[in-house]
């Protein structure tokens, strides 16, 4: 294959849009992907899209739009993603269960709620835009939105990069140091539900907690440190979305998917390579450990 014939896809407008978003929201995704896995919250994002269809289901009971794109029905699922985040971040800090059981309630709570409202209204097929998005009807406005959406995920981690760290590590040392914990938390949930909310019309809720968790799964395979895994979290993000867009087009598969295949793939070369790495090193400790166990 011609490697300029690669791109030749760029030449099609839904594409160059579809390409945009993929690599701004790719990198955006991973990076809040990282402090999600390193707490142990890799459902979170899962929970919040999903539960967003029973958002869809009010967007339609309340006649407030009559499609997934409205932007109303926009405005409301960024207002109901928001409202569930932090409520089941009050609702762990008040009851002191486990962050997994609150997840739990609230995903199939909630899931279960939108469901039956969505068959009483107009049947499963209305599910379809929120559960499979649609990234090649992205629009120019959509472009800058997702843009402004990176942009704001990258510039609060990089101000906060130091307190969201130790609040991500040890919480009671963050707060030994005078570090506003209990804030940064309320952030980090409404920074995920706000990038669930607004990217659900473009990969759709069964996409988005892929591209949020696995380039991180990866990256913390192979990173010898955090401030590694950041830097390789977010190369992991634009690769994985550069190749399976690219894929996408030259298969004829769906997009968001199979950015999501890639991104797997590249777990399952980061846990290959971990491997090897981890063995060549254990290998070296082993010659450094004879070596001096035979020096007089």
């Amino acid at each position: 294959m011609d490697p300029g014939s690669l791109f030749e896809f760029l030449e099609i407008p839904e594409m160059q849009r579809a390409f945009l978003v993929a690599l701004l929201a790719g990198p955006a995704c991973a990076l809040l992907g990282t402090f999600i896995t390193l707490r142990g919250l890799s459902f979170f994002s899962d929970a919040i899209a999903h539960a967003a269809m029973t958002g869809v289901a009010l967007g339609f009971l309340l006649d407030i739009a009559d499609d997934v794109d409205a932007p109303a029905m926009q405005v409301l699922l960024v207002i109901f993603c928001l409202s569930l985040a932090v409520l089941m971040e009050w609702a762990r800090e008040r009851t002191g269960l486990r962050s997994d059981t609150i997840l739990a309630l609230s995903f199939t709570g909630s899931i279960a709620f939108g469901v039956i409202l969505i068959s009483r209204l107009r049947g499963y097929r209305v599910l379809e835009g929120a559960l499979f998005g649609d990234i090649l009807a992205t629009t120019w406005a959509d472009v800058l939105l997702v843009a402004c959406l990176s942009v704001t995920v990258f510039a609060v981690v990089v101000f906060n990069l130091r307190a969201l760290a130790l609040t991500t590590v040890n919480d009671s040392l963050a707060r030994l140091e005078g570090m506003p914990v209990r804030r940064l938390n309320y952030l980090f949930v409404a920074l995920v539900a706000l990038v669930v909310a607004l990217l659900l019309r473009q990969v759709g809720a069964i996409v988005i907690s892929g591209l949020i968790v696995i380039p991180a799964a990866a990256a913390r395979v192979i990173a010898p440190s955090f401030q590694a895994m950041l830097r390789i979290v977010v190369a992991f993000g634009f690769f994985g979305a550069l190749c399976g867009l690219v894929a996408s087009y030259h298969f004829d598969t769906p997009t968001g998917p199979t950015i999501v295949l890639a991104d797997v793939l590249l777990f399952v070369g980061s846990l290959v390579a971990g491997t090897f790495l981890s063995r060549r090193a254990g290998a070296r400790r082993r010659r450094a450990a004879a070596a001096g166990g035979g020096t007089p």
